[in-house]
C-alpha cells in the first residue's frame, strides 16, 4: 500500500476532530483488533492498556523501541501508540523504519509526547505518522481517533483485496483470451489449408478434362 502523503494525513487528522464520531466509529468486521502501546511510562501504558480492554482491543505494552521488529514479527498490531521521546531509539526512528517496510507501512502510528513544537509535529507527519496526540491524552478523542483508524485502514484493505481479486479474474479471462485466440488461429490455418487443397483440386479436375474428355470419346468410338 502507498504512503499516505502528509497532506492526506493533516486531512485525516482534521476530520477526526471535525466529524461526529459516534456515527462513523464502528469497527470494522473481524473484531476491535490488536493495538501495540510503546511507552517508557508504565503508569501511561496500563491506563491505557485498561481503557482499550474496555473496548476489546487486545493491548501489547512495550518500554522500547528496540526489539520493535521481534513485537511485530510476533504478533502484527493494527495500530501502533508511539512515544516520540524513547531512550536509545527514539519513536521518530521506529516511525520511519515501520514506513519504510511493505509489512508494516500500512499500520497507523498515533504518537503521543508532551512536545508541542509545530516543526516537530511536521517532522512526525513526515516519517508516516497517521495522526499526533500530545500528553495528557483526552481519552474519549484517543478511543474515537483508533477506531477512525483502524476502519480506514481495513476497509482500504478490503478495497485492495476486492481489487486483486478483479485483477486476478481479469489475468485467467486474458489467459482464456489468449487460449482461444490460439485455436483460433490454428483452426484458421487448418481452414486455410483445406481450402488451398480444395482449389489444387479443382485446378487438377479442369487442367484434365482435355483427357477425360478423349478417353471418354475414345470409350464411345470402341463401343
Amino acid at each position: 500500500m502507498a504512503l499516505t502523503s502528509r497532506k492526506e494525513k493533516i486531512t485525516m487528522r482534521n476530520m477526526c476532530k471535525d466529524i461526529d464520531l459516534k456515527g462513523q466509529c464502528r469497527i470494522a468486521p473481524g473484531g476491535a483488533g490488536r493495538i501495540l502501546v510503546v511507552d517508557v511510562d508504565a503508569d501511561f501504558r496500563q491506563r491505557l492498556s485498561q481503557l482499550l480492554s474496555i473496548d476489546g482491543f487486545d493491548v501489547i505494552e512495550s518500554d522500547t523501541c528496540e526489539h520493535l521488529d521481534q513485537i511485530l514479527s510476533e504478533n502484527v498490531p493494527d495500530l501502533v501508540i508511539l512515544e516520540a521521546l524513547m531512550p536509545n531509539v527514539d519513536g521518530f526512528a521506529a516511525c520511519e523504519a515501520l514506513s519504510q517496510h511493505a509489512n508494516t507501512r500500512h499500520i497507523p502510528v498515533i504518537m503521543v509526547t508532551s512536545l508541542e513544537d509545530c516543526e516537530i509535529i511536521d517532522w512526525a507527519f513526515d516519517l508516516g505518522v497517521f495522526d499526533f496526540m500530545t500528553k495528557p491524552i483526552h481519552e474519549t478523542i484517543l478511543r474515537n481517533r483508533i477506531r477512525v483508524l483502524i476502519n480506514q485502514v481495513r476497509e482500504s484493505c478490503e478495497y485492495q483485496n476486492d481489487h486483486n481479486r478483479m485483477r486476478s479474474k481479469v489475468q485467467e479471462y486474458e489467459a482464456e483470451l489468449r487460449k482461444f485466440k490460439s485455436l483460433f488461429k490454428e483452426e484458421l490455418l487448418e481452414h486455410k489449408r483445406t481450402r488451398r487443397l480444395v482449389n489444387q483440386f479443382k485446378q487438377a479436375f479442369h487442367s484434365s478434362y482435355p483427357l477425360r474428355k478423349t478417353l471418354t470419346a475414345s470409350s464411345q468410338t470402341q463401343s
